[in-house]
C-alpha cells in the first residue's frame, strides 16, 4: 500500500514539475564578442489561460523586470510555482542590439529552439544591422512583451522608447526632436 502511495504521489509531483519555474541566473553578452553588456533589461512574464472552451484567454500570471549589471549578470529571482501557468515569455533588450526573445527570432520570426529555463543561460544579444528597420523591430519588440500588466513593465518599455521613435522617423520622414 505504501508503494502505491508513494507512486501516486510521485506520479502527481510529475505533473507539477513543468510548472515550476525557480529562481534562475544569467549573463546578458555581445554574440559576436562575447564581452558582457550592462543595462540590458530582461523582462520575463508568466500567463495563465482562462475562460470557457472556445472563450479562451490569456492572462499575465506574474512579470518580473531585471538589469543586467557591469559583467552581464542577471538573477531572476522569486520564481513561479503553478502548475496552471504556461511557461514564461523572455525579452531581453538593449539600445543598440536586436530584442532577444525565447520564442522568435528577429528579423524571420523563425521559432527559437535553443532555450532553456536553466542557471546560467547566457543571452547572446546580436548587434543592430543597418539593413534592419527600426520600423520591423519594433514591431517584433511589442510582440515579445506583448500588452498584458503594461504598468508592470516600465522598464522595457522606457528602454524601447528611442526604437519607437526612430520606428517613427522611419515610417514617417519626420525626425524627431
Amino acid at each position: 500500500m505504501m508503494k502505491i502511495m508513494a507512486m501516486i504521489l510521485g506520479l502527481i509531483s510529475l505533473t507539477f514539475i513543468p510548472a515550476c519555474y525557480a529562481e534562475i541566473t544569467g549573463i546578458v553578452v555581445d554574440a559576436e564578442t562575447g564581452e558582457p553588456i550592462e543595462g540590458a533589461v530582461v523582462l520575463v512574464e508568466w500567463t495563465e489561460e482562462k475562460g470557457l472552451p472556445g472563450l479562451r484567454y490569456h492572462e499575465s500570471y506574474k512579470v518580473i523586470e531585471v538589469v543586467s549589471d557591469k559583467d552581464g549578470k542577471v538573477k531572476i529571482e522569486d520564481g513561479v510555482f503553478n502548475p496552471t501557468v504556461e511557461p514564461p515569455d523572455v525579452t531581453v533588450y538593449k539600445k543598440g542590439y536586436v530584442a532577444w526573445n525565447n520564442k522568435f527570432i528577429f528579423p524571420d520570426y523563425r521559432k527559437r529552439k535553443d532555450f532553456k529555463w536553466k542557471d546560467g543561460y547566457v543571452f547572446r544579444l546580436e548587434r543592430f544591422r543597418d539593413e534592419y528597420t527600426h520600423n520591423a523591430h519594433s514591431s517584433f519588440i511589442s510582440m515579445a512583451i506583448g500588452v498584458l500588466e503594461f504598468e508592470k513593465k516600465r522598464l522595457i518599455h522606457n528602454a524601447v522608447r528611442w526604437e519607437e521613435i526612430k520606428a517613427f522617423e522611419e515610417r514617417t520622414g519626420i525626425k524627431s526632436k
